[in-house]
């Protein structure tokens, strides 16, 4: 398929509290319940901006956080610049905080955004050690919204509907099968259960994917089947 913004044809669900924060020269993004935001604090690094990226917990009050100096952008950096940082790396991690775990797990992906930016080549570096330490629900509820912000919901559901069965024929169901197969099972069997999941809709589809290929290499084989980096990037949201 190919990554063409054509095929655009609706936005993810979003959460309410979802939106811009701070100024324009010292920007932040709500995305769910983290917040990424940007400093200018001359007396702890008289070159770069400071980075927070912050946790909060269901009352919307700070519950961890991850802080220090942003080498990958200077104070000179532009308004645009800035405010591409922000928004990408609280869209990356969106899915990843975890109330129980905190900001622990993934605080060397953080470090990694913070010190190196978020060129494609990052993005999909930290991406890739995000999916190794978070959840595979984690990972699923970040694949589920990229397809979206890619494709819109419905052409991602018509999109997955070929992986799906295209995965499903390769590995027999081997490692999830939500319909089992019965002793003696056909080729009907098999396309009945791959109609099941993909009536069920694209989150049903997305975690068909990841138990089967495994949450460390679900993106990397969407990003081959689809076409799609299967990272936020910032054209998806016009800045």
């Amino acid at each position: 398929m190919r990554n063409d913004s054509t095929l655009r044809l609706g936005r993810p669900h979003r959460s309410p509290t979802d939106g811009w924060l701070g100024t324009l020269e010292r920007p932040g993004y709500r995305a769910g319940n983290v917040v990424a935001k940007l400093d200018d604090l001359p007396e702890v690094d008289p070159h770069h901006l400071y980075f927070d990226l912050l946790l909060l917990d269901a009352r919307g009050r700070t519950q961890d956080n991850h802080s220090g100096p942003c080498l990958a952008l200077t104070r000179q950096q532009s308004i645009d610049e800035r405010s591409r940082f922000v928004r990408v790396v609280a869209e990356l991690v969106r899915h990843s905080a975890s109330d129980a775990r905190g900001l622990t797990a993934i605080g060397r992906v953080l470090t990694l955004l913070r010190e190196r930016g978020v060129a494609l080549d990052r993005l999909i570096a930290a991406a890739q050690l995000l999916d190794e330490v978070c959840s595979e629900r984690a990972v699923t509820e970040s694949l589920n919204h990229l397809l979206e912000l890619s494709l819109g919901e419905e052409e991602a559901q018509r999109t997955m509907c070929d992986v799906v069965a295209v995965l499903a024929r390769n590995s027999g169901f081997g490692a999830f099968d939500p319909l089992p197969a019965a002793p003696g099972s056909t080729g009907a069997d098999l396309e009945r259960r791959v109609e099941g999941i993909n009536n069920s809709g694209l989150s049903v589809q997305v975690s068909y994917l990841v138990r089967t290929v495994g949450k460390a290499r679900a993106r990397h084989y969407l990003r081959e089947v689809t076409d799609f980096e299967m990272v936020p990037k910032p054209d998806m949201f016009g800045i």
